[in-house]
């Protein structure tokens, strides 16, 4: 456990090195010093506190949305930080195909102030996994870029090795809801030695219908965890 910390405080120390060597720029003025500067986080579109518990689209009553509440799910709830647009779009760009481990960390602070603010008491953290494809091209998952320091600031399991991803189909890209959730049904296969009786929360980049989280999700479930949570930096704004 101490190897880890050192290795872990070792790790934190080399990125501050890099920030300080070649300092961030603000992705959206390109002001220095930061990946997001203050004047550009005014833009930001965070997700309203009042959304469907589901899939985080404005509701006006608390819970579901009247779509959602005809459609039971295996997660018990979906929260996201903001809407995947402007800076908060560029900086997902950044992090996703740009292998900046800076970034990874930066943002998941956004993420840890969303989860602080819901009731969930989580006790292991999962990334979303991506195909190994997929990862041979670009060599990381960036899930895991933002779970991990994640997991590190709550003080809580980092289990990448919960989910394999066992089908590797067709990009999301462009498909409709119907073809999504078919896209992405059995894809996913979860150890059960990892999650069962256990509180789990599922992490991701992007939330666009949550048919990668609900498929997900019913895997673990299925696996003989006690209940699944699922969070992510930004989602689609259906609206």
């Amino acid at each position: 456990m101490k190897a880890t910390k050192i290795l872990q405080s070792l790790h934190n120390f080399s990125l501050s090195v890099l920030d300080w060597i070649f300092p961030p720029s603000c992705l959206g003025c390109g002001k220095e010093g930061v990946f997001i500067c203050s004047k550009c986080f005014s833009d930001v579109n965070i997700v309203p506190a009042n959304v469907c518990n589901t899939c985080g689209n404005f509701t006006s009553k608390k819970g579901y949305c009247p779509q959602c509440a005809r459609y039971p799910i295996s997660y018990s709830g979906f929260r996201a930080f903001a809407y995947y647009d402007g800076v908060i779009r560029k900086a997902i760009q950044q992090l996703k195909y740009h292998n900046d481990l800076g970034i990874g960390r930066y943002l998941s602070e956004f993420i840890l102030k969303t989860y602080q603010r819901t009731t969930w008491d989580a006790e292991i953290i999962v990334p979303i996994p991506i195909g190994e494809t997929k990862r041979e091209q670009r060599g990381y998952n960036q899930a895991e870029r933002l779970a991990k320091p994640l997991a590190e600031k709550l003080g809580l399991e980092y289990r990448p090795e919960v989910l394999i991803r066992i089908h590797e189909r067709y990009s999301q890209v462009g498909l409709n809801v119907d073809e999504r959730r078919a896209n992405v049904r059995d894809a996913f296969m979860a150890r059960s030695k990892y999650v069962k009786g256990k509180k789990v929360l599922l992490v991701d980049d992007v939330f666009t219908s949550g048919a990668t989280m609900e498929a997900a999700s019913r895997e673990i479930i299925q696996a003989g965890a006690n209940k699944v949570w699922c969070i992510t930096l930004a989602k689609v704004n259906h609206d």
